[in-house]
């Protein structure tokens, strides 16, 4: 079994989310081994490659599975039962990123060379969609560990309709990078879907597998929902202005890319200014600190943390009204501050 990645949120973790984070390790070892049978070694190697299963490899983050462990437990339930459900949530965001890696032309992820630039594009596709299935051979696993059928095609029925918000989330992303006139609304509907979708799912359906009340399970995927706004708006900030020895990346890749985050959206709408800079940098050489410095002037980057702190709170207000149960509710709240405070 691999160990945690070093360089990750749920990093130092306490004994009971270490816990956690190695029995969803256990199982998705187990459940994506099981589906890999010989003549197909090849699958499990790509499989092995992208999760940091090789030698000298590190595994990702597992922020979602985990908010879906904690969320079980703060529901009432045991944790133990869910974790069939959390391997789903985390195989889910790797077939994403499988996708997404491909879309993005990324030739690297978490140190390593992307599975499109090492196997080619089209097994890369297909090892992509190998995982979206065997998402849904995980979640089913929650029967034998004795969840009701009813509960266990419930959290199946979660994960699909996050896959759906997630896919069109992506489509609009794409879109929106030949896309005139693109409004900060628009940039918060679409990673509604992209970034926000999953982690909704991901702690509704640790509160399914709990068995809590729908209203408990509506706060617990609406705390998930405002979390993956404020983590996206943030990672946004960092993309421009964080410190390179805190995000592991240099400030300035967002801006030399041209990507349309949220402060460039906004810069967009309300600085002609920076408009044609952003117009002429995609023609040439951009000039990363002026692009940068007409966006502090367009207030752009306040206005992008106000809105971060909006759904910071409204996460937190939601998570309130969930009445989660110590001692996970303290990790929860732990884990909501340490994924929305990477820039502190």
């Amino acid at each position: 079994m691999m160990p945690p990645g070093s360089r990750d949120v749920a990093g130092n973790a306490s004994p009971l989310a270490a816990e956690m984070l190695a029995s969803v390790e256990t199982e998705l070892q187990t459940t994506l081994q099981e589906l890999i049978q010989a003549p197909y070694a090849e699958v499990g190697a790509m499989v092995r490659h992208h999760f940091g299963w090789e030698p000298g490899g590190v595994p990702g983050k597992r922020i979602r599975p985990l908010l879906t462990l904690l969320t079980a437990a703060s529901a009432g339930g045991d944790w133990r039962t869910a974790v069939p459900a959390a391997a789903a949530v985390e195989i889910i965001h790797n077939f994403s990123l499988v996708h997404d890696d491909i879309e993005d032309a990324s030739e690297t992820r978490r140190g390593r060379i992307t599975l499109w630039k090492r196997w080619g594009i089209p097994q890369a596709l297909n090892t992509g969609d190998f995982l979206y299935i065997a998402a849904h051979f995980a979640v089913r696993r929650l029967m034998d560990g004795g969840i009701a059928e009813a509960t266990a095609y419930g959290a199946e029925r979660e994960l699909d309709q996050a896959c759906l918000q997630l896919t069109l989330g992506q489509h609009l992303d794409l879109a929106f990078e030949d896309r005139a006139g693109v409004t900060g609304d628009d940039y918060l509907k679409m990673i509604g879907g992209k970034t926000a979708a999953l982690l909704a799912a991901a702690a509704a359906v640790g509160a399914r597998v709990a068995e809590a009340a729908p209203p408990v399970v509506e706060a617990y995927r609406t705390f998930g929902r405002r979390l993956g706004m404020a983590f996206q708006l943030l990672d946004d900030l960092l993309g421009i202005w964080g410190e390179p020895d805190a995000t592991g990346k240099s400030a300035s890749d967002d801006l030399r890319q041209g990507k349309k985050t949220y402060p460039v959206v906004l810069g967009l709408q309300r600085s002609p200014a920076f408009a044609h800079s952003w117009a002429s940098a995609r023609t040439g050489s951009p000039d990363v600190d002026a692009l940068r410095r007409a966006l502090e002037a367009s207030g752009a980057d306040r206005a992008t943390r106000r809105e971060a702190e909006r759904f910071t709170q409204d996460a937190m207000d939601a998570l309130q009204e969930a009445e989660p149960r110590p001692p996970a509710a303290d990790e929860l709240r732990a884990l909501a501050r340490r994924l929305l405070g990477r820039d502190r």
